[in-house]
């Protein structure tokens, strides 16, 4: 169960004081993963199908990123041509077929969505670099900071504001792949969720906004809550990541991202999970789990030599 269950539970005895875009409002002290982005993210075209449903008289998948055997499979993947990088990659020891599969099938979304950030990041890089050395912005470059800020929720105007420009800093990085797959595992119960199949959500994101979300089975009486409807699993990688960077919850998984980068290190994920306690009611529990998921498949060798991105 993720950090969502808050909101549902108990959320009368709290005093209401977080907006977000749809005009919903949260308990003070509790973050929403699934409010939804206040500026347009960017999209690729899809790698399958919009929505994978269950066939007529096919049993349905978990609802619920519990980790019980699934009943439907994981969609398969192109094969790799023999003696390929994709052939001969490791992907961790302990691994099976169906969880190999949802490996290959889910990194290449994650290490695009990684090399877009680290393109970006190299772009504000040059920009707030020339700013820092008294070399005026141009126009462009002025909008792109102002878009930016608006996008990842920084205050302060980042052409005249050192302050704001080194918080874009923080903001705008990559988010290794041992973490996104520790946490997409857990969340979709390795792809095989209902949520994975049919609303390509991996991350137990939910929403409101009736036009995006799908209801859950179980959804207790009186609650509206839905779970976000994602075109690709390379869109719900998108949202997971840029959640991680803007929202307040994750500061301290940025501050430890930040601290890394001025060591020179390997953005590892078994160190930033450490700044995952709002995500999940489980709190540190559920830091526990997803760094144990880590250390159990071998996931941190995906993260070397990372920080040069």
């Amino acid at each position: 169960m993720t950090l969502m269950a808050l909101y549902s539970a108990g959320a009368a005895a709290y005093q209401y004081a977080y907006p977000s875009p749809y005009g919903y409002y949260a308990p003070r002290g509790y973050y929403p993963a699934y409010a939804p982005p206040p500026y347009p993210y960017y999209r690729y075209p899809a790698r399958r199908p919009p929505v994978q449903t269950s066939q007529p008289g096919q049993a349905p998948a978990i609802e619920t990123g519990s980790g019980r055997a699934a009943t439907a499979p994981v969609p398969e993947s192109p094969q790799p041509e023999p003696g390929s990088q994709a052939e001969t990659r490791d992907y961790g020891s302990g691994l099976n077929a169906e969880k190999r599969a949802f490996i290959e099938t889910l990194l290449p979304y994650i290490e695009d969505e990684n090399r877009r950030l680290a393109k970006l990041r190299a772009q504000l890089a040059a920009v707030t670099g020339g700013l820092e050395n008294d070399t005026a912005a141009g126009a462009e470059d002025q909008k792109l900071l102002a878009r930016l800020a608006r996008k990842y929720r920084v205050e302060g105007d980042p052409v005249k504001d050192a302050g704001a420009r080194a918080e874009l800093m923080r903001k705008i990085d990559i988010i290794p792949a041992s973490l996104a797959l520790a946490q997409a595992a857990n969340e979709s119960a390795w792809g095989e969720s209902r949520f994975a199949r049919e609303a390509n959500n991996l991350f137990g994101i939910w929403t409101y906004d009736e036009s995006r979300g799908l209801k859950p089975l179980r959804r207790e009486e009186g609650k509206n809550h839905l779970v976000r409807i994602f075109d690709d699993f390379g869109e719900s990688v998108r949202y997971y990541m840029y959640t991680l960077n803007s929202h307040p919850a994750y500061g301290e998984l940025r501050e430890i991202r930040w601290q890394l980068r001025q060591a020179d290190s390997d953005i590892d994920g078994y160190r930033l999970a450490a700044g995952l306690e709002k995500y999940s009611a489980k709190g540190k529990a559920y830091i526990e789990l997803i760094q144990g998921l880590i250390k159990q498949y071998e996931w941190a060798l995906l993260d070397s030599g990372n920080q040069r991105a």
